[in-house]
């Protein structure tokens, strides 16, 4: 009997033409990899400014895109320096929308310097002349509140 199922199963191998180490994925959709122009990253380069009024004051956020890594840096009305950090970042095209998605935070400055956070974090971005507009909280795996962020373009 073991010898009859030891045929049946090489019979089916040869049948069917593939192990089940070779079965492909079930999975209905096929995943392209993420696309994106030397122009898109072109145009994120630079300096981007924007203020933030909060019950503790105005604070100004300003980010640095160079190359494919982004520096923040949020000072107070009093330009000292309130938090500072280092991250990397990658450009997709999917469907209809850009995603700018950041990655390897180095907190170097602020209560926080000394800490990473290597977690990536994604959303919708476009950039218009001198305007620089995420659309955080849309992405399906982002279940925080949704928020459009308008940055202004440093002439250098």
């Amino acid at each position: 009997m073991k010898h009859i199922t030891q045929l049946c199963l090489v019979a089916c191998v040869c049948v069917c033409g593939s192990t089940l180490a070779e079965v492909p994925s079930s999975s209905p959709q096929k995943t392209e990899p993420p696309q994106f122009s030397p122009a898109d990253l072109a145009e994120v380069q630079g300096t981007w400014v924007r203020t933030v009024k909060t019950d503790a004051g105005t604070y100004t956020m300003t980010k640095e895109h160079r190359g494919n890594e982004t520096t923040l840096t949020i000072t107070s009305s009093d330009d000292r320096v309130v938090e500072s950090k280092t991250s990397e970042f990658r450009l997709e095209t999917t469907g209809k929308v850009r995603i700018f998605t950041f990655f390897n935070n180095r907190f170097t400055a602020g209560a926080n310097r000394g800490r990473t956070a290597n977690a990536p974090q994604s959303y919708i971005y476009r950039v218009t002349d001198d305007t620089f507009v995420e659309v955080r909280g849309m992405l399906i795996a982002d279940d925080s509140k949704p928020a459009v962020v308008t940055w202004k373009r440093v002439q250098e």
